[in-house]
């Protein structure tokens, strides 16, 4: 059966916790994923698919811009993705305000949260498209069969 490639804009953006526990956008306010943080958690994986610009060696995720953790003691600006340059999964950056990431990538959530239930702040700056390999229907010359399009997530 051969395959063919499907397009989406959705980057499939979700949080990962060091035990492995995921966590999914609550919602989206504009081009910001908002996550509902309400266990202590020092640091996390920022997932997302990947994609490829100019060529496969140089896949991409997302670009992120500003990451803002909001606690009961206040809003605290996270910017360790964008000054440190070694950080673990994160690409180039876009200026002084816009890093990518390489589809996993580590974010430090610097001792804020503490104990306290959170919500955390993702401005994604650039997705997609990402490619979704998806089966092909089985496609057929008679009238009375019926065609339907897989459904793209």
């Amino acid at each position: 059966m051969s395959s063919f490639d499907y397009l989406t804009n959705d980057p499939g953006l979700h949080l990962a916790c060091d035990d492995g526990y995921l966590i999914h956008p609550a919602r989206w306010q504009g081009s910001h994923a908002l996550f509902i943080l309400s266990t202590p958690i020092k640091s996390l994986w920022l997932l997302s698919r990947r994609h490829s610009q100019s060529c496969p060696s140089e896949e991409r995720g997302v670009l992120i811009g500003d990451i803002t953790l909001y606690a009961v003691r206040g809003a605290h600006r996270l910017t360790s993705h964008l000054t440190f340059p070694e950080s673990m999964g994160w690409a180039s950056s876009e200026g002084d305000d816009a890093r990518w990431t390489e589809g996993r990538a580590h974010l430090e959530l610097e001792n804020v949260l503490g104990k306290e239930t959170g919500m955390l702040s993702v401005e994604v700056c650039s997705k997609g498209p990402y490619h979704l390999e998806q089966e092909s229907p089985q496609l057929s010359c008679s009238p009375n069969v019926e065609f339907s399009l897989p459904h793209i997530q």
